[in-house]
């Protein structure tokens, strides 16, 4: 991080203390309902607090939105800028009559102002964005017409990651009307269109004040009151950003205590929505999964100070006492399962240990060049870094099957050595062959693993098979006659 941004992000954080201790008074005004108000189909909500230089990028992605100004409106909510936000949103309300500026004493946390702005409007729907990002020229009118023509409740948009930002991109292949609660589960957070009779027949708002998760709250309440959720991914919806002076909320250091209570809170809207007990049981469970156990990832629980480790095993270790009992722990796979049974026994030094030996499951295993023959395909393995495991297994899987084999790769003489009869290949069919590497340590085995091929003198071929080196530089077979 260059230093002029650690002094920014300082300086920041400076005036943030400041407001928030009544030092700086800021004014609290409203420009009053946009001129589209009664015709909006969809307002934009912002919650606003020292959001510049970004804020810039954001807005004027707004006033270039190609849908008519008399169907949407902008509602920003500055909530106690200390920066120029503020004075920027007063400037962009005086040049489009479809927007909104609401200022207010500084909240500590998005919730409020985001209250704030869906109060504020009639719109049919709500549209929530951050004040850091932008959207897509044609994003608004987009969503809003695919809601219309598929009778959407919360619609999650295709988004973009912007700054090093990641995303789940798994989530956004392709477009789907009508969403599984468990899939669309994978996203909470708040960048989505919502029918706004949704949000009102149920009473559903964001909790306010310092809490955590707290979009994750609000948005699990909405995937179950939903008559139908939705990902449209037809298109770049929303770009989301990654401050560079690392002051977006989420990047914010978690307490393990509150952090652990918030994930709770939203199993318990589970569990105390979902009409199917079992269903509930699953959603919880990867959540459990997605929020909590990636705690344990191996560089970043070996980087925690040894404090930290036991206070995030003993707040986890309570949450597994009240949420995932042993049946349902038994449905993870590795490494998740482990991590959650010495979780269970509040074992901090031998997460550790599993730790170790995670990162030692997933070295890069290079084929040396195969040899071929009318019999089978044969080649070494290279690992890096050089290690000896306990079982080194090879998986054959037809592409686009559900058909694998398994062999057993021997060890002499220093080195691992596969040899794959053509046999069996064959009987995995007509089809393109991917090559995978599982390996076994510590009595555990870590998943498959896909194989590179040499750095030169592929394809080889014989007999109608051809071994090459996929675009990816992956090792496969071509038996396709």
């Amino acid at each position: 991080m260059a230093i002029k941004d650690k002094l920014a992000g300082a300086q920041r954080k400076l005036k943030t203390y400041a407001a928030r201790a009544g030092q700086i008074r800021v004014r609290e005004s409203d420009s009053g309902p946009t001129a589209s108000a009664q015709t909006a189909r969809v307002s934009v909500v912002i919650p606003v607090f020292n959001a510049m230089p970004y804020l810039k990028e954001l807005l004027d992605s707004l006033a270039a939105q190609d849908m008519d100004p008399a169907l949407f409106e902008v509602v920003a909510v500055d909530d106690g800028s200390t920066d120029d936000g503020g004075k920027l949103l007063d400037q962009y309300v005086a040049k489009h009559s479809n927007w909104r500026v609401i200022h207010q004493q500084n909240s500590g946390w998005p919730g409020k102002p985001r209250n704030v702005g869906i109060t504020a409007g009639t719109s049919d729907y709500v549209f929530f964005c951050d004040a850091d990002d932008k959207l897509g020229v044609e994003a608004l009118r987009r969503m809003v017409a695919f809601a219309d023509r598929h009778q959407v409740d919360v619609l999650a948009p295709r988004m973009v990651g912007i700054g090093g930002r990641r995303v789940q991109s798994s989530l956004f292949t392709e477009t789907v009307p009508d969403v599984p609660v468990r899939k669309i589960l994978g996203t909470l957070s708040p960048q989505k269109l919502i029918r706004r009779e949704l949000l009102d027949t149920h009473g559903i708002r964001f909790p306010e004040g310092k809490v955590r998760l707290e979009d994750g709250m609000m948005l699990t309440r909405c995937y179950l009151a939903s008559r139908r959720n939705a990902i449209a991914a037809d298109y770049d919806y929303y770009f989301i950003r990654t401050r560079h002076d690392g002051t977006n909320i989420s990047s914010q250091r978690a307490i393990p205590e509150s952090y652990t209570g918030s994930v709770a809170e939203i199993a318990r809207i589970i569990k105390e929505n979902h009409d199917d007990a079992d269903q509930a049981e699953l959603l919880v469970l990867d959540l459990y999964r997605r929020k909590l156990l990636r705690t344990y990832v191996p560089s970043r629980y070996r980087s925690m100070p040894a404090g930290t480790r036991k206070r995030w095993v003993e707040a986890h270790a309570g949450f597994v006492e009240q949420y995932i009992p042993e049946r349902l722990e038994a449905q993870l796979d590795f490494p998740f399962r482990q991590r959650s049974e010495l979780v269970r026994a509040r074992d901090a030094e031998g997460l550790l240990k599993l730790a170790a030996t995670e990162e030692a499951l997933k070295p890069t295993s290079r084929a040396l060049l195969p040899q071929l023959d009318e019999e089978a395909v044969a080649f070494g393995l290279h690992f890096e870094p050089a290690a000896t495991f306990e079982s080194v297994r090879l998986v054959a899987r037809g592409r686009g099957t559900a058909e694998a084999r398994t062999f057993e790769a021997r060890h002499d003489a220093g080195e691992y050595r596969a040899v794959l009869p053509r046999a069996e290949l064959d009987g995995l069919g007509n089809v393109l062959v991917d090559l995978f590497v599982q390996l076994g340590l510590d009595g555990m085995e870590g998943p498959p693993r896909r194989i590179l091929a040499p750095g030169e003198g592929l394809p080889v071929k014989s007999g109608g098979l051809r071994v090459y080196a996929t675009v990816h530089g992956n090792l496969s077979l071509d038996q396709r006659r």
